[in-house]
């Protein structure tokens, strides 16, 4: 009793699911927001008798969210227009409090119940990485766990075209999906990942709305995303079958920049400025030494969030934890001596570790730098080394970041505290190449008891799932072949026992599955 009317669909299609809906033989409609811009289409969605209209991925209707598209402005005035209001229900599964008051301001909702599940994924590991090599720490990665589903998100088409031949060069097959791509080869790539026929995805944020596979086991951003919201949907796509599941973000110093270049493209300064400060938030996301998971339930309003977990990089971490209390001061003495030589004047971060490197630049010569106290006093230090304790004290609240085109430093409350005190300041020492994902998700495959028999499951998986053409998780998830391998279900009766097996997938498949386990067992 549902139907969907898309773009693909010839217009003798639609106009068949019209008479079906008009007729009562179809109670659920989906359709894109954009359908609403046509003539033909409000006509007939004005002649229904409409109990209830369901915005999913409402998220898109605020101009604050990660993802706003325009035409989700046009539900509210078509609900409007309806003869007979109907009951609006809005749904999303990234909004932080301000993106929630938009929501009920754009879709004009009245006095609406609302209920926030809660945000933390407990089975979701956390962790952010420097790499000096990123596609070296990439392929050891995925050649570390070659037949497990991950997906790899870039930020641009044409560093997922790098990654993708980088990734197939090294002998693993990947296949790529970004809006530069025909309709045909997108469509090929997303059922190629979905079927399990490829077990990698390297892709631009363009893929994942609507992708529900339960079975993925990592997430990597080969790109610092230029939003929390953005991230954390993006990296919500692994272990929905709520298996262990790696989030991994592959920070590099570019990264800031191509953020920063998308966002100066838009016309609107309102919306620009919010997205620079979203973007900031990011960046302190990748420099805190506190708990990851921490970080992101505070950003979206979560009360209580605890300040440590067992499941993040941060809480985890086994790298050494140096002290740069005497650098922070340098650094923050630079700060104020730079504003003093110039009438109160704010710079940069570049600018500022050009002046602790003792730089003859013509800029640094021509404002003077060259003569303050600061200017070269931190000269031994690598420039990307003065950068990430920049952004550990902006990271941390000892610097203040002002956002805009060109973002400057300025003091908080912390920083006149911390000049006073004796607070000693440590900073995670971030090492050109982290063995912790490695081993947390080596921990995690070990806790699929008997892996030979889980191998065996998920082969007879993809038997059905080809047969029937459907993805294999539509069968039966990671999580629930898990729990066969831990029962050993040897009839029928403890078959149904297994989570995730019904009555109905017990007529359809138990029987082959039992005797896959049976004869297991007696060659064990």
């Amino acid at each position: 009793q549902a139907a969907s009317i898309n773009s693909s669909m010839a217009w003798d299609e639609v106009v068949s699911i019209f008479r079906l809906v008009r007729s009562g033989k179809i109670k659920l409609l989906y359709i894109a927001p954009e359908r609403l811009e046509n003539n033909g289409f409000l006509e007939f969605f004005h002649s229904l008798d409409i109990a209830m209209v369901i915005v999913d991925e409402a998220h898109c209707v605020s101009q604050w969210g990660h993802d706003f598209r325009p035409s989700y402005l046009n539900i509210a005035p078509a609900i409007a227009s309806l003869g007979k209001r109907a009951v609006v229900a809005a749904f999303t599964a990234t909004a932080t409090p301000e993106v929630r008051d938009d929501i009920i301001r754009q879709l004009e909702l009245k006095s609406p119940f609302s209920i926030t599940t809660g945000f933390d994924r407990e089975n979701l590991f956390f962790q952010v990485e420097h790499p000096g090599d990123k596609t070296k720490y990439l392929l050891d990665y995925v050649k570390k766990f070659p037949n497990v589903s991950g997906i790899v998100y870039c930020s641009t088409r044409k560093e997922v075209e790098s990654v993708r031949d980088k990734i197939c060069r090294s002998g693993i097959s990947a296949v790529r999906y970004h809006a530069g791509l025909d309709s045909d080869e997108r469509l090929r790539s997303q059922e190629a990942f979905i079927y399990d026929k490829v077990g990698i995805i390297v892709a631009t944020n363009a893929f994942g709305m609507g992708i529900d596979k339960s079975n993925v086991r990592y997430v990597i951003h080969y790109n610092m995303p230029a939003t929390m919201d953005a991230y954390y949907q993006e990296a919500g796509r692994a272990g929905r079958d709520g298996l262990p599941a790696d989030c991994i973000m592959l920070f590099g110093e570019k990264d800031i920049m191509t953020a920063r270049y998308f966002i100066s493209q838009s016309e609107d300064n309102g919306t620009k400025k919010a997205a620079y400060l979203k973007l900031r938030g990011m960046v302190d996301y990748c420099h805190t030494t506190g708990c990851l998971r921490s970080c992101i339930l505070n950003y979206f309003g979560e009360e209580d969030a605890p300040e440590t977990c067992s499941s993040c990089g941060s809480c985890t971490s086994q790298a050494d934890l140096v002290d740069i209390t005497t650098e922070a001061k340098k650094i923050i003495s630079s700060v104020y001596r730079m504003a003093e030589h110039t009438g109160g004047r704010k710079f940069g971060s570049a600018i500022l570790t050009d002046v602790l490197r003792g730089s003859q630049k013509a800029q640094i010569i021509s404002l003077g730098f060259n003569k303050i106290s600061t200017w070269g006093i931190m000269k031994g230090y690598k420039v990307q080394a003065i950068r990430e304790m920049i952004n550990f004290l902006a990271a941390e609240g000892f610097l203040q970041v002002e956002d805009g085109e060109f973002p400057v430093l300025s003091f908080t409350d912390r920083t006149t505290h911390f000049l006073k005190s004796d607070t000693t300041l440590l900073m995670r020492k971030h090492e050109e190449r982290a063995e912790k994902p490695l081993t947390t998700q080596k921990r995690k495959q070990t806790e699929i008891v008997n892996e030979e028999l889980f191998d065996l499951l998920r082969s007879l998986r993809k038997e059905f799932s080809t047969a029937e053409g459907v993805p294999p998780y539509v069968v039966f998830s990671d999580k629930t072949l898990s729990a066969m391998c831990e029962m050993l279900p040897s009839d029928r009766e403890d078959f149904l026992e297994v989570p995730g097996v019904g009555n109905v997938k017990l007529e359809k498949y138990g029987d082959a599955f039992i005797d896959v386990i049976n004869r297991w067992r007696s060659n064990a």
